[in-house]
């Protein structure tokens, strides 16, 4: 087993990025950058082959925005109209074959976009890297400096469309305008897997607008490199001011308590005031109940989120007219249609044990404020464990349990894995190829840490062929009982099935050079089936014999020019099978 150095967060307020909120996002298109170069275009449709090196097709009229360089037009990079301090950021893109491209927080910071298809140990200059800065001055070997890989290459083939996620708070200044505060990227995710998180910039990238480092600048998309494809992009400027709490008073009640009820007709063994959270300490040896009532200073209305826990204590919080109710175990959360102006906080604190840590945690966030610590006692303790990842070295192939979307779990699922960093998913149970995704392999921290429920949960960026996956078998074969599997190589396994008199044969193998997964089915008595082979409702011929399944984001492959893929009214993508079967998926 594989034991990363990070920190999986078990309790409640180890806060890392969650989803984009749409709230408060503006939506760019190609008309909100300044005077694009011809070699920006835009339609309804854009694809590429993946086996056609810098080349992008396009279709009708529409709002992806695309730039196709040429002799005749020379690509240069879009510049937005628009400004930009603290944001949150989403796009879809699409590479060309072996294309390359860059996104520019504030014209200064560049996340590199490239087509990463095959990549196993991706660089800083790969798909979703933080690019190097340049100093001239500096031997050749040493001229690049501070660049950042991505923790994995979760990346897709070119053609299809990727999903790219960032936050990104902007470097500070003072009023003398000298830097006090590098920028710093948040979090970057790139379809849907973490990449880069909380990392600190002394500098702008190489290849930026400016020299240095500035308070607000544009995005900027590069253009003079090759072709790319965008569209749903969308910016939400992070800046709401936090909250801040002050006029603080507390009264403090000695003794052991789970309900306020207890303290009914008592007087508070001590009282005093504080400026700031931190200063909290109800000066009780022992058990205690704390009040604390303070006034919540809002300088922008909106939807206020507040989190509240304190370690082996019980906690309420009252704001205005709401309340989180009895005091809780767990911790609260507490959302509020505040005002900018005033409002009156209280705060309920029990300490039932001795030992139970004094204080509380506190933290607040909004649709444009990323969550603020208020108050953050010393000795809040959380309960965390090492991540155990699946060493590929060690375990090629996991039986687990398998979380689906639409379903509950698959009691008897495989995973296999390949050295090309690619891998996937089978149930046993019913001979469907579950999902397939590239990256790193499994997280196996749920199944095997502490007491553990069985599940396993890929790494990399997933792509399901079959999220509902169904009780009844590949083909609707009646009677399909499995007969176990074996392993013929790196990433290559023989599954083996019966279905009365019929043995089946299921060869899957993931291709050495990365790009996919083969798959090769044998029906031991010959008769005409139907196998779904993914789920998608659009299939677009890309040249014959090669197909994109466009909603679910792949492509499919096949060496028989007389077959072709339909899609049924359960909106799976199928194709016949007599005897044999082989097709291959790129992913």
């Amino acid at each position: 087993m594989k034991f990363n150095s990070g920190k999986i967060g078990l309790g409640m307020f180890l806060l890392c990025a969650g989803s984009f909120s749409s709230q408060g996002q503006t939506q760019l298109t190609l008309s909100d950058f300044q005077s694009p170069s011809k070699s920006w275009k835009e339609a309804a449709q854009v694809w590429a082959d993946p086996q056609e090196a810098t080349m992008l097709y396009s279709d009708g009229e529409g709002t992806v925005f695309y730039n196709l360089p040429d002799r005749k037009n020379p690509g240069k990079d879009l510049i937005s109209s628009s400004e930009y301090g603290d944001v949150e950021l989403k796009m879809e893109y699409l590479m060309a074959p072996g294309s390359n491209s860059g996104l520019y927080l504030q014209g200064q910071y560049e996340i590199q976009l490239l087509d990463s298809w095959t990549t196993t140990y991706p660089k800083a200059g790969d798909n979703g890297g933080i690019y190097q800065r340049w100093d001239e001055s500096k031997p050749e070997a040493e001229k690049g400096y501070e660049g950042y890989a991505p923790r994995q290459n979760a990346s897709k083939a070119p053609g299809l469309w990727q999903t790219l996620e960032v936050g990104f708070e902007a470097p500070r200044f003072s009023a003398s305008g000298e830097k006090i505060k590098n920028a710093h990227i948040r979090y970057v995710r790139l379809n849907g897997v973490v990449v880069q998180e909380d990392v600190s910039l002394s500098g702008p990238t190489r290849g930026a607008l400016q020299a240095k480092d500035i308070a607000r600048g544009p995005l900027r998309i590069q253009g003079d490199h090759g072709p790319i494809a965008i569209r749903n992009l969308e910016v939400k400027a992070m800046d709401t001011p936090a909250p801040q709490i002050n006029a603080l008073t507390y009264e403090a009640y000695a003794g052991s308590f789970t309900e306020l009820n207890q303290i009914e007709g008592k007087s508070p063994d001590i009282t005093g005031e504080f400026e700031t959270l931190a200063d909290f300490s109800s000066g009780v040896r022992g058990n205690s109940l704390v009040k604390v009532e303070g006034t919540l200073q809002v300088e922008k209305s909106g939807i206020y989120r507040f989190d509240m826990a304190s370690a082996q204590g019980l906690v309420r919080m009252d704001l205005a007219d709401q309340s989180s109710g009895e005091l809780s175990r767990n911790g609260i959360n507490l959302e509020a249609n505040l005002e900018k102006g005033s409002h009156p906080i209280t705060f309920w604190v029990s300490k039932p044990r001795d030992w139970s840590t004094q204080g509380f945690r506190l933290q607040v966030s909004e649709a444009n404020l990323w969550p603020v610590a208020l108050s953050e006692p010393a000795g809040f303790a959380e309960w965390n464990t090492d991540p155990i990842w699946v060493d590929t070295q060690e375990n090629p192939i996991i039986r687990s349990f398998m979380e689906m979307p639409d379903r509950g779990k698959i009691s008897h699922g495989v995973s296999v894995s390949s050295q090309a960093g690619i891998h996937f998913s089978y149930d046993l149970s019913t001979g469907r190829l579950i999902r397939v995704w590239r990256g790193e392999f499994l997280d196996a921290t749920p199944m095997w840490n502490n007491r553990g429920n069985g599940v396993s949960r890929p790494l990399g960026s997933q792509t399901y062929l079959d999220s509902r996956s169904k009780s009844d078998p590949i083909a609707g074969i009646a009677d399909f009982q499995p007969k176990g599997y074996q392993v013929m190589g790196d990433g290559a396994v023989k599954f083996l099935a019966q279905a009365g008199a019929n043995q089946i044969s299921d060869v899957l193998m993931l291709l050495e050079d990365g790009t996919g997964i083969k798959r090769t089915i044998t029906l031991g008595n010959s008769g005409s089936e139907v196998i779904a082979i993914a789920e998608g409702s659009q299939i677009k011929e890309i040249k014959q014999g090669l197909y994109l399944i466009e909603d679910t984001g792949l492509y499919l492959s096949l060496s028989d020019a007389n077959m072709k893929p339909t899609v049924n009214s359960e909106g799976q993508v199928v194709l016949p099978i007599n005897s044999t079967l082989t097709y291959t998926l790129l992913f």
